[in-house]
């Protein structure tokens, strides 16, 4: 303890030299210096005792080539391994992005394709190239649920879009240039028939649902035999029908739409049948035309007659007897009026007694008349189709109220409209004939 004496003597003068207040904290700092100070190893102690690090015995290395029996109080370092150059961290990025991406997107309720554009960040002047190549403005209706398909480079460019319309068709924009050019992709489907047949019971209506017909099946078949059978009247508890149906199926998925093929009506003993020709007409077993030449009413709804054809009728408002040559359909003002046949318009005019009237003149035989209307649709020398609309119902020149007034004549003469016997349209012949004869023997097999 040599070296405490120098630090003896200093503190034998303090009592001599500082106040006792300040003496008594020297001594005591000295005290816990004194005792640090021995509790403490020697810096020469230190570095004659060595560091030791045990490491377990029984440590196996992953390389035997590296294995070295080693001293477990010794370190262990291992040799640096060859990686390589480090890899930027972005560079896989970098180079997947130079390949475009394919994305898809579902439109979501409200969705516009502006909105959708600026969701994933694409430039509104593409769009706008995309709406002018839209001729079909099919961009204008989108619904949601439709998927879209987008191609875009790694220069945020746009390459392709397609958008599916139905499971059918896939309109698709192929970038060309600054513009875009458009292409129709149409997925290939499959046609599957199906039988159904019942019996009446209730109604023909009733009876054809619960047979898995549709609304509009069951309405198309009641418009073929319109000619033959009054539904509503004829069909008796116990006649039978067969129907046989085409449904249209892309990849196993239906998209909806269907087509009578044939349709067969047992009523009282009697068969009556209909089958699809390749024209789209239907046909029964002869090979002879189901549609008339004409339709009997020209209105597209069903109405209600006001007055019938009478020659010898008084006249409502003049009260004398005066040949009404026509029938009069009790419909509100814009009805809308039909051509009853493919033919010519030879007037559309005012009169003050017919008011609005048009005259339709179908081959040399027929012509028919169409008075009190508040709109022509066509005008002279038009030449118009059967079912098309020419006109709208109305109340104008003499009428006691709003009214369709139609007249039918044969060779200038004026018949009953409700009871002339209207011309067929033409069958089938020749080598036609005999294609639709055989396959009216196939849809029978698929009866069964």
């Amino acid at each position: 303890m040599n070296f405490l004496r120098p630090i003896q003597a200093r503190l034998q003068d303090l009592p001599n030299q500082l106040p006792k207040k300040h003496l008594y904290g020297i001594v005591l700092l000295s005290t816990l210096t004194l005792t640090t100070a021995i509790m403490l190893p020697s810096a020469q102690n230190m570095l004659d005792q060595s560091s030791k690090l045990s490491l377990p015995t029984n440590l196996t290395l992953a390389s035997d080539n590296n294995r070295t029996q080693v001293d477990n109080t010794e370190f262990y370092s291992l040799p640096d391994d060859d990686l390589g150059p480090v890899e930027p961290a972005d560079a896989l990025d970098e180079l997947a992005s130079i390949e475009p991406e394919w994305q898809q997107y579902a439109v979501q309720n409200g969705d516009t394709l502006s909105t959708i554009f600026n969701g994933l960040g694409l430039p509104l002047a593409t769009m706008y190239k995309l709406l002018e190549a839209d001729q079909a403005s099919v961009l204008d209706g989108l619904k949601p649920g439709q998927t879209l398909t987008m191609l875009i480079d790694s220069e945020n460019l746009l390459l392709e879009f397609k958008i599916k319309q139905d499971l059918l068709h896939t309109l698709t924009f192929v970038r060309d240039g600054e513009s875009y050019r458009t292409q129709v992709e149409t997925e290939t489907s499959n046609w599957e028939s199906r039988a159904l047949t019942g019996v009446i019971k209730g109604s023909f209506y009733l009876s054809a649902r619960d047979a898995g017909l549709s609304a509009s099946q069951i309405q198309q078949v009641a418009n073929l035999f319109q000619w033959q059978l009054n539904f509503a009247r004829d069909l008796r508890q116990g006649d039978s029908f067969k129907v046989l149906v085409q449904r249209e199926f892309v990849k196993g998925e239906s998209t909806g739409k269907s087509e009578l093929k044939a349709v067969e009506i047992t009523n009282k003993g009697q068969t009556y049948y209909a089958f699809r020709h390749a024209d789209g007409k239907f046909y029964n077993n002869q090979g002879e035309s189901l549609e008339r030449g004409f339709i009997r009413i020209p209105l597209e709804r069903t109405p209600r007659i006001s007055s019938t054809f009478n020659l010898n009728r008084k006249h409502p408002i003049t009260g004398r007897v005066q040949a009404h040559k026509g029938t009069d359909f009790a419909v509100p003002s814009g009805t809308t009026v039909v051509a009853p046949s493919d033919g010519v318009v030879v007037k559309a005019v005012y009169h003050p007694l017919a008011g609005n009237y048009i005259v339709i003149r179908h081959g040399r035989q027929y012509t028919t008349r169409f008075l009190h209307l508040s709109k022509f649709l066509v005008k002279q020398g038009d030449t118009v189709r059967r079912g098309q609309r020419i006109g709208l119902s109305g109340n104008t020149g003499r009428s006691t109220g709003p009214h369709l007034h139609y007249e039918f004549h044969v060779n200038n003469r004026a018949v009953d409209p409700m009871q002339v016997k209207l011309p067929m349209a033409e069958g089938l012949s020749g080598q036609e004939k005999r294609t639709f004869l055989a396959n009216i023997a196939q849809y029978k097999k698929e009866w069964g």
